[in-house]
């Protein structure tokens, strides 16, 4: 008899596979990289992909703008991210369009990778002693690399 509660068991569990799951929170990161490091930006910040724009240098900014573009009547800053992390320039790039607390802004990239979700619990927080204030986390992706949660509001921020 307790053999056959336990067949039941099963399936009323099967009948009802959606009782059984644990629904898992992920967020959404398009993935570019960086001096051959990956990084993520949350994909709400988003707002599109763009190459072969021509950069309009700008004089008296920081270093790390590389100028301005104009897209569809908008201008727009462009950050270079290898530059603003203390690294050299590259020669190849694409510009990720972010939209930064309601401005919109471009960031320089080696290349796009890939749009991921990740579950929320997955991300850690970067080490206290981490110098790099422009990254808000890490975590670990399924294909064994690791992604470094780029903080735009930050990155915009001296």
């Amino acid at each position: 008899m307790a053999d056959e509660n336990m067949l039941f068991a099963t399936e009323d569990q099967l009948e009802n596979p959606e009782e059984q799951l644990v629904e898992v929170q992920t967020d959404k990161y398009l993935i570019f990289a960086s001096d051959d490091l990956l990084y993520g930006i949350d994909a709400d910040q988003v707002v599109e992909i763009i190459t072969n724009h021509t950069i309009t240098y700008l004089p008296r900014v920081p270093h790390y703008v590389r100028g301005i573009i104009n897209l569809r009547g908008q201008l727009i800053p462009i950050l270079d991210i290898r530059m603003r992390l203390g690294k050299m320039p590259g020669d190849k790039y694409c510009v990720v369009v972010v939209n930064v607390g309601g401005d919109q802004i471009g960031i320089l990239v080696d290349g796009v990778e890939k749009m991921v979700d990740v579950p929320k619990e997955d991300i850690l927080p970067m080490p206290t002693q981490n110098s790099e204030k422009m990254i808000s986390g890490m975590c670990s992706l399924a294909d064994g690399g690791t992604m470094l949660v780029l903080d735009c509001e930050l990155l915009i921020h001296d």
